[in-house]
């Protein structure tokens, strides 16, 4: 066995613990808040100002994305800096996920159990995952280099 397959087991320990069990309740939180804040803005835009539903969309789409963006970067994973690297990583993140959903509604389409079902699977699917691409990917900090040993001068 290899250094690396010895080691997954002890990865897989590490990444559920308690304090990441309540990482995660706060994660899915955020994102019950980013839905909220997606359909109340739909909603309020629709129906209150009166704009054409795709305005509305987009609108809500958008603000519920920075919401859950920025909520999970400072709360829910406490990272700091490299806000343009971890952008980046989120929107690659949104392409692989829109990507897995559109293939995941199309396979239980023509399994015949109806795009429906195939959307509350992808959002579980994409909701799971995207957890710990967050953790381990998008919001990683960068490695820091080992502080500088002190000096021996004088310790001969």
């Amino acid at each position: 066995m290899t250094d690396s397959a010895a080691a997954t087991p002890s990865r897989l320990r590490r990444l559920v613990t308690s304090s990441n069990l309540r990482r995660f309740a706060i994660y899915v939180a955020v994102g019950l808040a980013g839905f909220a804040v997606d359909f109340g803005l739909l909603v309020f835009f629709r129906e209150v100002v009166g704009t054409p539903v795709w305005v509305a969309t987009t609108i809500a789409f958008w603000a519920s994305l920075a919401v859950v963006f920025l909520t999970n970067k400072y709360v829910t994973f406490g990272a700091r800096g490299m806000a343009h690297r971890q952008i980046v990583r989120y929107f690659v993140l949104l392409g692989v996920n829109y990507l897995a959903t559109l293939g995941i509604i199309a396979l239980a389409d023509r399994l015949g159990v109806g795009y429906q079902v195939g959307k509350v699977v992808a959002v579980a699917m994409t909701t799971l995952w995207n957890f710990f691409v967050y953790q381990l990917w998008v919001f990683r900090e960068a490695e820091r280099p080992p502080a500088p040993s002190s000096p021996t001068v004088g310790k001969e």
